[in-house]
């Protein structure tokens, strides 16, 4: 009998939430299908019944976290204050050290540069995407000013999470959201 469609879903988001996972700490090379099926609690067969290729899950796994992680959240929002909000929570030591949902485009900034351009190409359109949301709740709706914001959050992250000095991690994260606060209000860092 086959499984129900809610069944399939199902084993498919634990899969996802797995690549997701694994692949922000560890990178595409870093992960095998054992591995993405060990964190997701199925056996290695159940894999090709959803995927036929690590490649795909992590193409997936990128659309996946962009829909279900912290940006995400913009779609339902209309009003600065919230963009405000949602980049403080960005560029928080919680989503550095990955104490909920997170954005892959800081996560993975590197690993995505060494991929085939099918990666680079779905890593491009979440990008895109995000200086589209970004954009949208800005008051100025600067272009120039929505990239900068986009980059200081991802930038930030990814800095933040290199570093092996808390403190320095804090300050790099408050840095990026006081000039990301300052672009927002009027387009043009302080200064």
């Amino acid at each position: 009998m086959p499984y129900s469609k809610e069944h399939t879903l199902n084993t498919r988001q634990r899969i996802l939430d797995s690549a997701v996972h694994l692949f922000s700490k560890h990178g595409y090379e870093g992960v095998t299908l054992d591995d993405l099926m060990r964190g997701a609690q199925l056996t290695r067969g159940a894999f090709y019944a959803h995927f036929d290729s690590k490649r795909k899950v992590y193409v997936e796994a990128i659309f996946h976290a962009a829909v279900h992680g912290p940006v995400a959240a913009l779609n339902e929002k209309t009003d600065e204050t919230a963009l405000r909000a949602m980049i403080r929570g960005y560029l928080d030591m919680a989503h550095v050290k990955q104490d909920g949902p997170i954005c892959l485009l800081a996560f993975l900034v590197t690993d995505v540069a060494n991929q085939e351009q099918e990666i680079r190409e779905v890593y491009t359109r979440v990008f895109k995407d995000m200086i589209s949301r970004v954009n949208d709740l800005q008051m100025t709706h600067d272009r120039e000013s929505t990239l900068a914001v986009t980059a200081l959050m991802i930038g930030g992250v990814a800095i933040a999470r290199a570093l092996n000095d808390e403190r320095l991690s804090e300050r790099v994260l408050d840095a990026c959201y006081k000039i990301s606060d300052q672009l927002i209000l009027d387009g043009q860092p302080s200064g």
